[in-house]
Protein backbone atom coordinates (compact mmCIF):
# COMPACT_ATOMS: atom_id res chain seq x y z
CA UNK A 1 0.00 0.00 0.00
CA UNK A 2 1.47 3.39 -0.88
CA UNK A 3 2.79 5.21 2.16
CA UNK A 4 1.65 8.52 0.72
CA UNK A 5 -2.06 7.86 1.31
CA UNK A 6 -3.58 10.62 3.44
CA UNK A 7 -4.03 9.76 7.09
CA UNK A 8 -7.79 10.17 7.07
CA UNK A 9 -8.14 7.79 4.14
CA UNK A 10 -5.95 5.26 5.91
CA UNK A 11 -8.28 5.41 8.88
CA UNK A 12 -11.21 4.59 6.64
CA UNK A 13 -9.41 1.71 4.99
CA UNK A 14 -8.45 0.19 8.29
CA UNK A 15 -11.90 0.32 9.71
CA UNK A 16 -14.09 -0.71 6.82
CA UNK A 17 -13.05 -4.35 7.03
CA UNK A 18 -15.22 -5.71 8.02
CA UNK A 19 -20.27 -5.73 13.84
CA UNK A 20 -34.16 2.07 30.54
CA UNK A 21 -35.26 -0.61 32.61
CA UNK A 22 -36.68 -0.26 36.09
CA UNK A 23 -35.31 -3.17 38.05
CA UNK A 24 -36.03 -2.68 41.72
CA UNK A 25 -38.41 -5.29 43.10
CA UNK A 26 -37.94 -9.02 43.26
CA UNK A 27 -40.38 -11.38 41.51
CA UNK A 28 -40.52 -15.10 42.07
CA UNK A 29 -40.78 -15.83 38.34
CA UNK A 30 -37.52 -17.05 36.85
CA UNK A 31 -38.56 -18.03 33.36
CA UNK A 32 -40.10 -16.37 30.36
CA UNK A 33 -41.42 -17.34 26.98
CA UNK A 34 -42.35 -15.94 23.65
CA UNK A 35 -44.95 -17.01 21.20
CA UNK A 36 -46.51 -14.05 19.44
CA UNK A 37 -46.48 -13.14 15.80
CA UNK A 38 -43.59 -11.24 14.29
CA UNK A 39 -41.75 -13.20 11.65
CA UNK A 40 -41.04 -16.34 13.60
CA UNK A 41 -42.05 -18.21 16.71
CA UNK A 42 -40.13 -17.74 19.92
CA UNK A 43 -42.24 -20.04 22.03
CA UNK A 44 -39.96 -21.64 24.49
CA UNK A 45 -39.78 -24.91 26.30
CA UNK A 46 -36.38 -24.25 27.83
CA UNK A 47 -36.95 -20.90 29.50
CA UNK A 48 -35.68 -22.21 32.82
CA UNK A 49 -32.22 -22.61 31.29
CA UNK A 50 -31.37 -19.08 32.42
CA UNK A 51 -30.86 -19.24 36.16
CA UNK A 52 -31.80 -15.95 37.83
CA UNK A 53 -31.28 -16.99 41.45
CA UNK A 54 -27.99 -15.14 41.84
CA UNK A 55 -28.84 -12.05 39.81
CA UNK A 56 -27.68 -8.85 41.51
CA UNK A 57 -30.51 -7.06 39.71
CA UNK A 58 -33.98 -8.53 39.25
CA UNK A 59 -34.45 -9.38 35.53
CA UNK A 60 -38.18 -10.08 35.84
CA UNK A 61 -39.25 -6.48 36.49
CA UNK A 62 -41.17 -4.99 33.61
CA UNK A 63 -40.01 -1.77 31.94
CA UNK A 64 -41.69 1.31 33.36
CA UNK A 65 -42.90 3.91 30.91
CA UNK A 66 -42.85 3.48 27.15
CA UNK A 67 -39.12 3.52 26.36
CA UNK A 68 -36.63 0.68 26.04
CA UNK A 69 -33.08 1.95 26.32
CA UNK A 70 -30.23 0.16 24.58
CA UNK A 71 -26.59 1.16 25.05
CA UNK A 72 -23.44 0.32 23.15
CA UNK A 73 -19.71 0.88 22.95
CA UNK A 74 -17.68 0.80 19.75
CA UNK A 75 -14.79 2.65 18.07
CA UNK A 76 -15.66 6.16 16.96
CA UNK A 77 -12.16 7.65 16.77
CA UNK A 78 -8.67 6.46 16.00
CA UNK A 79 -7.65 3.94 13.36
CA UNK A 80 -10.84 1.89 13.62
CA UNK A 81 -13.29 4.80 13.78
CA UNK A 82 -15.32 3.79 10.74
CA UNK A 83 -16.58 0.70 12.55
CA UNK A 84 -19.16 3.24 13.70
CA UNK A 85 -20.75 2.71 10.26
CA UNK A 86 -22.30 -0.43 11.75
CA UNK A 87 -24.19 1.72 14.25
CA UNK A 88 -25.50 3.95 11.47
CA UNK A 89 -27.27 0.91 10.09
CA UNK A 90 -28.96 -0.07 13.35
CA UNK A 91 -29.73 3.49 14.36
CA UNK A 92 -31.49 4.01 11.03
CA UNK A 93 -33.63 0.92 11.59
CA UNK A 94 -34.57 1.90 15.12
CA UNK A 95 -35.47 5.44 13.98
CA UNK A 96 -37.57 3.97 11.19
CA UNK A 97 -39.30 1.70 13.73
CA UNK A 98 -39.98 4.57 16.13
CA UNK A 99 -41.13 7.10 13.56
CA UNK A 100 -43.04 4.96 11.09
CA UNK A 101 -44.13 1.95 13.12
CA UNK A 102 -44.84 3.79 16.36
CA UNK A 103 -42.17 1.77 18.11
CA UNK A 104 -42.04 -1.93 18.95
CA UNK A 105 -45.06 -3.71 20.40
CA UNK A 106 -44.60 -6.10 23.34
CA UNK A 107 -47.62 -7.73 24.93
CA UNK A 108 -49.99 -5.17 23.42
CA UNK A 109 -47.98 -2.10 24.44
CA UNK A 110 -45.83 0.10 22.20
CA UNK A 111 -42.32 1.08 23.24
CA UNK A 112 -39.94 3.52 21.57
CA UNK A 113 -36.32 2.39 21.32
CA UNK A 114 -33.77 4.84 22.72
CA UNK A 115 -30.05 4.38 22.19
CA UNK A 116 -26.90 5.79 23.73
CA UNK A 117 -23.31 4.91 22.96
CA UNK A 118 -19.73 5.84 23.78
CA UNK A 119 -16.41 5.66 21.97
CA UNK A 120 -13.98 2.97 23.12
CA UNK A 121 -11.41 3.29 20.31
CA UNK A 122 -11.54 -0.54 20.10
CA UNK A 123 -9.88 -0.67 23.52
CA UNK A 124 -11.38 -3.44 25.65
CA UNK A 125 -10.66 -1.62 28.92
CA UNK A 126 -12.50 1.45 27.67
CA UNK A 127 -15.36 -0.77 26.61
CA UNK A 128 -15.68 -1.99 30.21
CA UNK A 129 -15.71 1.50 31.71
CA UNK A 130 -18.11 2.73 29.04
CA UNK A 131 -20.61 -0.06 29.60
CA UNK A 132 -20.45 0.20 33.38
CA UNK A 133 -21.18 3.90 33.07
CA UNK A 134 -23.98 3.46 30.54
CA UNK A 135 -25.64 0.55 32.34
CA UNK A 136 -24.94 1.82 35.84
CA UNK A 137 -23.18 -0.12 38.57
CA UNK A 138 -26.56 -1.29 39.83
CA UNK A 139 -27.82 -1.99 36.32
CA UNK A 140 -30.61 0.58 36.45
CA UNK A 141 -29.62 3.04 33.71
CA UNK A 142 -30.37 0.89 30.65
CA UNK A 143 -32.42 -2.13 29.66
CA UNK A 144 -29.77 -3.94 27.62
CA UNK A 145 -26.46 -3.68 25.79
CA UNK A 146 -26.50 -4.01 22.00
CA UNK A 147 -23.98 -4.52 19.18
CA UNK A 148 -20.70 -3.96 21.03
CA UNK A 149 -17.86 -4.37 18.52
CA UNK A 150 -14.98 -6.77 19.14
CA UNK A 151 -14.35 -10.17 20.74
CA UNK A 152 -12.05 -8.99 23.55
CA UNK A 153 -14.37 -6.05 24.16
CA UNK A 154 -17.37 -8.30 24.76
CA UNK A 155 -15.39 -10.74 26.86
CA UNK A 156 -14.40 -7.83 29.08
CA UNK A 157 -18.02 -6.95 29.86
CA UNK A 158 -19.73 -10.32 30.03
CA UNK A 159 -19.00 -10.99 33.72
CA UNK A 160 -20.31 -7.59 34.80
CA UNK A 161 -23.43 -7.93 32.68
CA UNK A 162 -23.96 -11.55 33.68
CA UNK A 163 -23.79 -10.75 37.39
CA UNK A 164 -26.43 -8.05 36.92
CA UNK A 165 -28.45 -10.18 34.48
CA UNK A 166 -28.36 -7.43 31.87
CA UNK A 167 -28.74 -8.77 28.30
CA UNK A 168 -25.74 -8.29 26.00
CA UNK A 169 -27.48 -8.63 22.66
CA UNK A 170 -26.16 -9.41 19.17
CA UNK A 171 -22.46 -8.85 19.78
CA UNK A 172 -20.71 -7.53 16.67
CA UNK A 173 -18.21 -10.38 16.42
CA UNK A 174 -18.26 -13.94 15.06
CA UNK A 175 -16.46 -15.55 17.96
CA UNK A 176 -17.81 -19.02 18.81
CA UNK A 177 -17.30 -18.08 22.48
CA UNK A 178 -20.80 -16.57 22.45
CA UNK A 179 -22.09 -20.12 22.64
CA UNK A 180 -20.60 -20.64 26.11
CA UNK A 181 -23.55 -21.73 28.31
CA UNK A 182 -21.86 -20.22 31.37
CA UNK A 183 -22.75 -16.79 29.97
CA UNK A 184 -26.46 -16.99 29.07
CA UNK A 185 -26.86 -13.19 29.14
CA UNK A 186 -24.54 -12.75 26.14
CA UNK A 187 -25.52 -13.78 22.62
CA UNK A 188 -23.95 -13.21 19.22
CA UNK A 189 -25.38 -11.72 16.05
CA UNK A 190 -26.07 -13.00 12.54
CA UNK A 191 -22.35 -12.71 11.80
CA UNK A 192 -21.43 -16.32 11.05
CA UNK A 193 -19.16 -18.00 13.62
CA UNK A 194 -15.57 -17.92 12.37
CA UNK A 195 -15.19 -21.69 12.63
CA UNK A 196 -17.91 -22.17 10.04
CA UNK A 197 -15.72 -20.38 7.50
CA UNK A 198 -13.20 -23.19 7.84
CA UNK A 199 -15.87 -25.80 7.19
CA UNK A 200 -17.35 -23.84 4.29
CA UNK A 201 -13.93 -23.64 2.63
CA UNK A 202 -13.16 -27.31 3.26
CA UNK A 203 -16.49 -28.36 1.74
CA UNK A 204 -15.89 -26.08 -1.24
CA UNK A 205 -12.47 -27.60 -1.89
CA UNK A 206 -13.77 -31.14 -1.74
CA UNK A 207 -16.70 -30.39 -4.06
CA UNK A 208 -15.20 -27.90 -6.51
CA UNK A 209 -11.41 -28.25 -6.27
CA UNK A 210 -10.71 -31.98 -5.80
CA UNK A 211 -7.08 -31.58 -6.90
CA UNK A 212 -6.32 -29.35 -3.91
CA UNK A 213 -4.39 -31.37 -1.36
CA UNK A 214 -2.27 -28.79 0.47
CA UNK A 215 -3.28 -25.59 2.22
CA UNK A 216 -1.22 -22.77 3.75
CA UNK A 217 -2.80 -20.46 6.32
CA UNK A 218 -2.29 -16.90 7.52
CA UNK A 219 -3.99 -16.11 10.83
CA UNK A 220 -3.89 -13.38 13.44
CA UNK A 221 -2.05 -14.29 16.63
CA UNK A 222 -5.10 -14.23 18.93
CA UNK A 223 -8.46 -15.93 19.56
CA UNK A 224 -9.73 -14.63 16.22
CA UNK A 225 -6.92 -16.41 14.40
CA UNK A 226 -7.23 -19.52 16.56
CA UNK A 227 -10.87 -19.90 15.53
CA UNK A 228 -9.85 -19.97 11.87
CA UNK A 229 -6.87 -22.28 12.32
CA UNK A 230 -8.53 -24.79 14.62
CA UNK A 231 -11.83 -24.62 12.77
CA UNK A 232 -10.27 -25.40 9.39
CA UNK A 233 -8.02 -28.14 10.74
CA UNK A 234 -11.04 -29.72 12.37
CA UNK A 235 -12.95 -29.48 9.09
CA UNK A 236 -10.33 -31.38 7.05
CA UNK A 237 -9.93 -34.27 9.46
CA UNK A 238 -10.49 -37.51 7.58
CA UNK A 239 -9.86 -35.91 4.17
CA UNK A 240 -6.81 -35.93 1.91
CA UNK A 241 -6.29 -32.21 2.51
CA UNK A 242 -3.39 -31.17 4.71
CA UNK A 243 -2.29 -27.87 6.23
CA UNK A 244 1.37 -27.61 5.34
CA UNK A 245 2.17 -24.25 6.93
CA UNK A 246 0.58 -21.74 9.30
CA UNK A 247 2.00 -18.26 9.66
CA UNK A 248 0.78 -15.82 12.30
CA UNK A 249 0.95 -12.05 12.45
CA UNK A 250 0.58 -9.65 15.36
CA UNK A 251 -2.83 -8.13 15.98
CA UNK A 252 -3.06 -4.82 14.18
CA UNK A 253 -0.17 -5.46 11.80
CA UNK A 254 -0.68 -3.99 8.33
CA UNK A 255 2.11 -5.74 6.43
CA UNK A 256 2.62 -9.49 6.27
CA UNK A 257 5.35 -9.77 3.66
CA UNK A 258 7.61 -12.07 5.67
CA UNK A 259 4.74 -14.43 6.40
CA UNK A 260 3.69 -14.55 2.76
CA UNK A 261 7.22 -15.28 1.61
CA UNK A 262 7.19 -18.32 3.86
CA UNK A 263 3.71 -19.42 2.82
CA UNK A 264 4.33 -18.95 -0.90
CA UNK A 265 7.48 -21.06 -0.64
CA UNK A 266 5.29 -24.06 0.22
CA UNK A 267 3.61 -23.80 -3.20
CA UNK A 268 0.44 -24.99 -1.49
CA UNK A 269 -2.58 -25.59 -3.68
CA UNK A 270 -4.80 -23.34 -1.54
CA UNK A 271 -4.36 -20.33 0.72
CA UNK A 272 -6.60 -19.58 3.70
CA UNK A 273 -6.12 -15.85 4.17
CA UNK A 274 -7.37 -15.27 7.71
CA UNK A 275 -6.07 -11.72 7.76
CA UNK A 276 -8.22 -8.76 8.66
CA UNK A 277 -7.90 -5.02 8.13
CA UNK A 278 -4.93 -4.12 5.89
CA UNK A 279 -3.19 -7.44 6.54
CA UNK A 280 -5.74 -9.12 4.28
CA UNK A 281 -5.24 -7.13 1.05
CA UNK A 282 -1.50 -6.96 1.75
CA UNK A 283 -1.41 -10.76 1.83
CA UNK A 284 -3.22 -10.95 -1.49
CA UNK A 285 -0.84 -8.50 -3.15
CA UNK A 286 2.21 -10.29 -1.73
CA UNK A 287 0.93 -13.65 -2.97
CA UNK A 288 0.48 -12.17 -6.42
CA UNK A 289 3.97 -10.65 -6.37
CA UNK A 290 5.40 -14.07 -5.49
CA UNK A 291 3.58 -15.52 -8.52
CA UNK A 292 1.77 -17.89 -6.16
CA UNK A 293 -1.63 -18.73 -7.62
CA UNK A 294 -3.50 -20.93 -5.16
CA UNK A 295 -7.23 -21.19 -4.60
CA UNK A 296 -7.78 -18.39 -2.06
CA UNK A 297 -10.27 -17.99 0.77
CA UNK A 298 -10.41 -14.63 2.55
CA UNK A 299 -11.81 -13.87 5.97
CA UNK A 300 -15.40 -12.69 6.05
CA UNK A 301 -14.03 -9.55 7.73
CA UNK A 302 -12.14 -8.79 4.50
CA UNK A 303 -14.98 -8.58 1.99
CA UNK A 304 -15.70 -4.87 2.24
CA UNK A 305 -15.49 -2.90 -0.98
CA UNK A 306 -12.55 -0.90 0.41
CA UNK A 307 -10.28 -3.79 1.37
CA UNK A 308 -10.84 -5.76 -1.80
CA UNK A 309 -10.35 -2.49 -3.66
CA UNK A 310 -6.91 -2.06 -2.11
CA UNK A 311 -5.93 -5.53 -3.30
CA UNK A 312 -6.98 -4.64 -6.84
CA UNK A 313 -6.76 -7.49 -9.32
CA UNK A 314 -4.95 -9.57 -6.70
CA UNK A 315 -8.39 -10.10 -5.17
CA UNK A 316 -9.96 -11.36 -8.37
CA UNK A 317 -11.53 -14.77 -7.80
CA UNK A 318 -11.04 -14.96 -4.03
CA UNK A 319 -13.75 -16.83 -2.16
CA UNK A 320 -15.47 -16.05 1.13
CA UNK A 321 -18.93 -16.24 2.67
CA UNK A 322 -21.65 -14.00 4.09
CA UNK A 323 -25.31 -14.09 5.09
CA UNK A 324 -26.15 -10.43 4.40
CA UNK A 325 -27.05 -9.19 0.92
CA UNK A 326 -24.26 -7.15 -0.64
CA UNK A 327 -25.60 -3.67 -1.52
CA UNK A 328 -23.14 -3.59 -4.43
CA UNK A 329 -24.41 -6.80 -6.02
CA UNK A 330 -26.81 -5.82 -8.84
CA UNK A 331 -28.91 -8.96 -8.36
CA UNK A 332 -30.42 -7.17 -5.34
CA UNK A 333 -31.22 -3.89 -7.12
CA UNK A 334 -34.93 -4.74 -7.34
CA UNK A 335 -35.07 -6.51 -4.00
CA UNK A 336 -37.78 -4.92 -1.81
CA UNK A 337 -35.78 -5.32 1.40
CA UNK A 338 -32.78 -3.66 -0.26
CA UNK A 339 -34.93 -0.80 -1.52
CA UNK A 340 -36.31 -0.21 1.97
CA UNK A 341 -32.80 -0.30 3.44
CA UNK A 342 -31.47 2.22 0.94
CA UNK A 343 -34.43 4.57 1.34
CA UNK A 344 -34.56 4.57 5.13
CA UNK A 345 -30.83 4.68 5.84
CA UNK A 346 -30.53 7.63 3.49
CA UNK A 347 -33.49 9.26 5.25
CA UNK A 348 -32.48 8.71 8.87
CA UNK A 349 -28.67 8.50 8.61
CA UNK A 350 -27.88 10.63 5.56
CA UNK A 351 -24.12 10.54 6.09
CA UNK A 352 -23.99 6.72 6.05
CA UNK A 353 -22.48 4.89 3.07
CA UNK A 354 -25.42 2.78 1.93
CA UNK A 355 -23.15 0.77 -0.38
CA UNK A 356 -21.11 -0.36 2.60
CA UNK A 357 -21.84 -3.92 3.69
CA UNK A 358 -21.23 -3.14 7.36
CA UNK A 359 -24.06 -0.61 7.32
CA UNK A 360 -26.29 -3.32 5.84
CA UNK A 361 -25.11 -5.65 8.61
CA UNK A 362 -26.04 -3.11 11.31
CA UNK A 363 -29.49 -2.57 9.76
CA UNK A 364 -30.04 -6.35 9.80
CA UNK A 365 -29.11 -6.73 13.48
CA UNK A 366 -31.67 -4.11 14.49
CA UNK A 367 -34.34 -5.83 12.40
CA UNK A 368 -33.71 -9.18 14.10
CA UNK A 369 -33.74 -7.60 17.56
CA UNK A 370 -37.05 -5.87 16.88
CA UNK A 371 -38.56 -9.24 15.91
CA UNK A 372 -37.27 -10.74 19.16
CA UNK A 373 -38.67 -7.85 21.21
CA UNK A 374 -42.06 -8.26 19.54
CA UNK A 375 -42.05 -11.93 20.41
CA UNK A 376 -41.16 -11.47 24.08
CA UNK A 377 -43.91 -12.35 26.56
CA UNK A 378 -43.32 -9.15 28.53
CA UNK A 379 -40.94 -6.20 28.45
CA UNK A 380 -38.56 -7.71 31.00
CA UNK A 381 -34.89 -8.51 30.63
CA UNK A 382 -35.51 -12.20 31.24
CA UNK A 383 -38.35 -12.49 28.73
CA UNK A 384 -36.38 -10.62 26.07
CA UNK A 385 -33.29 -12.75 26.69
CA UNK A 386 -35.39 -15.90 26.47
CA UNK A 387 -37.00 -14.61 23.28
CA UNK A 388 -33.65 -13.93 21.63
CA UNK A 389 -32.44 -17.37 22.66
CA UNK A 390 -35.51 -19.12 21.27
CA UNK A 391 -36.08 -17.70 17.81
CA UNK A 392 -37.64 -20.02 15.25
CA UNK A 393 -37.15 -19.25 11.59
CA UNK A 394 -37.05 -15.47 11.96
CA UNK A 395 -36.37 -13.44 8.83
CA UNK A 396 -35.60 -9.76 8.54
CA UNK A 397 -33.28 -7.01 7.46
CA UNK A 398 -31.02 -7.96 4.58
CA UNK A 399 -30.49 -11.63 5.33
CA UNK A 400 -29.76 -13.59 2.15
CA UNK A 401 -32.62 -15.57 0.58
CA UNK A 402 -33.10 -18.78 2.52
CA UNK A 403 -31.41 -17.54 5.67
CA UNK A 404 -33.52 -17.67 8.81
CA UNK A 405 -32.50 -17.11 12.40
CA UNK A 406 -33.14 -20.04 14.71
CA UNK A 407 -31.79 -20.32 18.25
CA UNK A 408 -32.43 -23.03 20.83
CA UNK A 409 -31.73 -21.83 24.34
CA UNK A 410 -28.19 -22.42 25.54
CA UNK A 411 -27.90 -25.54 23.37
CA UNK A 412 -27.72 -23.60 20.10
CA UNK A 413 -27.53 -19.81 20.50
CA UNK A 414 -25.86 -19.23 17.13
CA UNK A 415 -27.82 -17.04 14.71
CA UNK A 416 -25.67 -16.90 11.56
CA UNK A 417 -25.64 -20.53 10.51
CA UNK A 418 -26.98 -20.20 6.96
CA UNK A 419 -24.37 -18.68 4.69
CA UNK A 420 -23.72 -17.89 1.06
CA UNK A 421 -20.34 -18.53 -0.53
CA UNK A 422 -19.27 -15.57 -2.62
CA UNK A 423 -16.49 -14.86 -5.12
CA UNK A 424 -14.96 -11.51 -5.97
CA UNK A 425 -15.30 -10.26 -9.51
CA UNK A 426 -12.60 -7.65 -9.99
CA UNK A 427 -14.01 -6.40 -13.30
CA UNK A 428 -17.42 -5.74 -11.74
CA UNK A 429 -16.02 -4.64 -8.34
CA UNK A 430 -18.31 -6.74 -6.19
CA UNK A 431 -18.74 -10.23 -4.77
CA UNK A 432 -20.99 -12.63 -6.65
CA UNK A 433 -22.91 -15.54 -5.14
CA UNK A 434 -21.58 -18.98 -6.00
CA UNK A 435 -23.80 -21.99 -5.57
CA UNK A 436 -26.70 -22.27 -3.17
CA UNK A 437 -26.76 -21.16 0.47
CA UNK A 438 -25.04 -23.56 2.86
CA UNK A 439 -27.08 -24.61 5.89
CA UNK A 440 -25.14 -25.23 9.09
CA UNK A 441 -28.22 -24.81 11.29
CA UNK A 442 -27.68 -26.37 14.70
CA UNK A 443 -24.18 -27.56 13.80
CA UNK A 444 -21.85 -24.82 15.05
CA UNK A 445 -21.16 -26.37 18.45
CA UNK A 446 -20.45 -29.76 16.87
CA UNK A 447 -18.16 -28.23 14.26
CA UNK A 448 -16.23 -26.08 16.74
CA UNK A 449 -13.40 -27.31 19.01
CA UNK A 450 -14.74 -27.07 22.56
CA UNK A 451 -11.90 -24.85 23.76
CA UNK A 452 -12.99 -22.11 21.39
CA UNK A 453 -16.45 -22.06 22.93
CA UNK A 454 -15.44 -22.29 26.59
CA UNK A 455 -12.65 -19.74 26.22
Amino acid sequence: MPRSLPGRFLVLLLALALATAACSSRDETTTGSGGRDGGGDTSQEGGAEIDTENCAVDPTTEVEGDTIKLVSSFPQSGLTAAFSEIAKGWKAFFEYTNEEQGGVEINGKKYKIETEDKDDEYNAQKTSSNIEELVGTSGDKAFAVFSVVGTANNINIRDFLGENCVPNLLTATGSPAWGNPEYPWTIGSTLAPYTLEGHAFAEYLEAEEPDVKTVAMLVQNDDFGAAYEEGFKDAIEGTDIKVVKVEKYATGANEVGAQLTSLAATKADAFFNGGTLLACPDALKKAQAANWKPVIWVSGTCISKTLTGIAGDAADGVISMTNVKDPLNPIYDDDEAMKLYREKVKQYQPDADIDNGIVAYGWTQAAILVKALENAEKATRLDVMNSVRNLDGVEGGLLIPGAKVTTSGTEDPYMGETVQRVQYNFAEKHFENIGEPVDFEGKTAKLTPKGLISG
